[in-house]
């Protein structure tokens, strides 16, 4: 399968008038995305060129994320006969010249054109839940149904709701929201589990993020909510679920706002609520809106929240597929497992078992940052490696510097080193260097990232985001803290690395919750594989990535002092002496509270 159009059926699929799509994702509209759209909607009537706002012919024009969200405005020009153009960074002021250039003048306007192909880079991806991002108007279900949408369910009502469950088993697909559990044996234990006289399953999507580094789930939902509702639909049908429930956080508008307008569309052309599809099969969903806080991601507090209650985690057994919502059996599965689903029961289990390896079948969309060329969202084949992402694909480390540290699996991942970069992209060989999949980002860093400021930033987030039930977390991350505070500004003690790395196993070991059992990775990868760096923090007092601002040392070079004393005023300790009467100032670092005051007042950059 191929998982993008190609240039020339862009161009077979648009002959006649010029189609302008206009992203119109979250970054995009970040970006401004809305004006570059009311422009190109001013500017045609005016300039009365001959082309529409259209990703297929429903004149709307505006699609959803692609995955390049560093480059977005992202606007594509389809001309008929020519290739395909996308431009990038696109400002409401450019919209004219596009317009005039292109698609009057038939030149490209070349300062806003991208230098690289996106659909060739496209390619290089193994897109299924993403397959339709950029494409298809995520507002309007015929753009959907055109490219293919609900035949997956269509399909899955003719079979028997057991067939399902096996056809998903022999796919090999995973649950991909971290813990990666082989998504149809959750299946066959939440259809098989006892319920009440009526019947009552529940089927849940887990739309929440409060991973910083992640959101996979929020631009499927964004992009074509379709897609995630088909899927969940077809699971429901296969565990006979009773009521559907997209829980997502309440900060994702956009996303909100489209599932529920799909929602309704599908309800309108029989495809959801009762006898769908013609069907004896009743069943319906809706959107619940949790607050922002990462615990709203684990499954048991998420429950708890869809109840009413404080989000805090469970301890399990028993499991939600047993004894979940409301103590009734429950299925939960993420945006991007539900999306991945319809293309399935389409193409078959032996199509989506042909990718990946052994350890985990099929792709992945990770989500990827750091000193690299190309970053955003992107699809993957499982057995890809980090080596392959960063190099073929992201276009290397950028200023043609060299790779120094992986962060993957974000807040709740680890640090590995330039030596691991082969490793595969898949549960089993990720917790085998030590690091998870987690919300499955990483950043790739060169010489200028510092693992301990990474580290404190990780542990610092998840003190913050604990629910506090449990005191391993509670009052454990706080110490690990404290301890990287000590280290990043000169306080720390060589003992001090063995005492984090005993401290990280016993949380590691007695937190309630997976995201307390993984919140210590950075601490415990980074002693790991960088222990030297560790120690050159607290033997040299030296950070070579000049990243911990604690360790920082002011000197004056006193052949270039003119002892204006301009930097004696700022200095909120009186650390500084001479300075005035021709005498070269001095810094007491013993005083020094490294403010940076001395060095921004000083014009003749005679303090470094």
């Amino acid at each position: 399968m191929e998982a993008v159009e190609t240039k020339e059926q862009a161009t077979e699929q648009n002959k006649g008038t010029v189609k302008i799509t206009v992203c119109k994702s979250l970054s995009g509209i970040a970006e401004g995305s809305e004006l570059v759209y009311q422009e190109f909607e001013k500017q045609i009537k005016e300039l009365e060129a001959n082309a529409e706002l259209s990703p297929g012919g429903c004149n709307m024009g505006q699609v959803g994320c692609r995955g390049y969200c560093s480059r977005d405005v992202l606007v594509d020009v389809h001309v008929p006969g020519q290739d395909l153009v996308t431009y990038e960074k696109v400002k409401p002021d450019q919209v004219v010249k596009i317009l005039k250039d292109h698609v009057i003048g038939g030149k490209i306007f070349k300062k806003a054109a991208a230098k690289d192909d996106y659909y060739e880079n496209l390619k290089k991806q193994t897109r299924v839940a993403l397959e339709f991002g950029g494409r298809i108007d995520p507002e309007n279900i015929d753009e959907y149904l055109e490219v293919g949408g609900y035949t997956g369910l269509k399909k899955a009502l003719t079979m028997k709701p057991a067939d399902i469950i096996e056809e998903i088993i022999s796919s090999g697909l995973r649950g991909k929201g971290g813990g990666g559990f082989v998504t149809g044996h959750k299946w066959k234990k939440a259809a098989s589990a006892p319920t009440d006289d009526l019947g009552t399953r529940y089927i849940m999507v887990n739309g929440d993020e409060g991973n910083p580094a992640s959101y996979m789930d929020r631009s499927i939902m964004e992009g074509c909510p379709h897609q995630v509702i088909e899927g969940l639909i077809v699971g429901a049908y296969a565990i006979q679920a009773t009521e559907g429930i997209i829980y997502t956080r309440s900060d994702y508008a956009i996303a909100v706002k489209r599932l529920n307008m799909a929602l309704e569309q599908a309800r309108e052309r029989g495809l959801l609520g009762k006898n769908i599809n013609g069907t004896d099969f009743s069943f319906d969903i809706y959107v619940h809106e949790g607050a922002e806080a990462f615990i709203g991601g684990e499954s048991t507090a998420l429950m708890q929240s869809v109840e009413g209650k404080r989000p805090m985690p469970k301890a399990q057994p028993p499991h939600s597929v047993n004894q979940g919502l409301w103590g009734k059996p429950t299925l939960l599965n993420n945006a991007e497992t539900w999306a991945t689903v319809p293309a399935i029961i389409n193409k078959g289990a032996g199509w989506y078992s042909s990718m990946g390896n052994d350890n985990a079948k099929g792709c992945k969309i990770w989500a990827l940052a750091g000193n690299i060329k190309y970053n955003g969202l992107m699809e993957f084949d499982m057995k890809t490696t980090f080596h392959e992402v960063i190099e073929d694909i992201c276009g290397g480390i950028s200023k043609k510097k060299e790779l120094k540290v992986i962060h993957a699996g974000g807040v709740t991942g680890g640090f590995l080193p330039p030596s691991k970069a082969n490793t595969s992209l898949d549960y089993e060989s990720l917790i085998k260097e030590g690091v998870i999949m987690g919300q499955a980002s990483f950043a790739a860093y060169d010489q200028s990232a510092c693992v301990i400021d990474l580290a404190k930033f990780s542990i610092g987030f998840n003190e913050a985001e604990t629910c506090g039930k449990c005191t391993p977390c509670r009052i454990g991350l706080t110490l690990i803290k404290n301890k990287l505070d000590d280290i990043s500004e000169g306080r720390g003690k060589l003992e001090d690395i063995d005492k984090l790395k005993s401290l990280c196993e016993e949380i590691n070991i007695t937190s309630l919750c997976g995201l307390g059992e993984t919140s210590v990775k950075a601490v415990l990868t980074g002693i790991e594989y960088f222990r030297a760096e560790y120690e050159r923090h607290i033997t040299d007092q030296i950070c070579d990535a000049a990243r911990c601002t604690g360790l920082y040392r002011y000197v004056v070079k006193e052949d270039e002092c003119v002892a204006c004393g301009q930097c004696i005023k700022p200095c909120p300790t009186g650390a500084i002496t001479g300075g005035t009467r021709k005498v070269a100032a001095h810094i007491d670092m013993d005083l020094c509270i490294n403010c940076n005051a001395c060095y921004d007042a000083c014009g003749f950059l005679a303090i470094v």
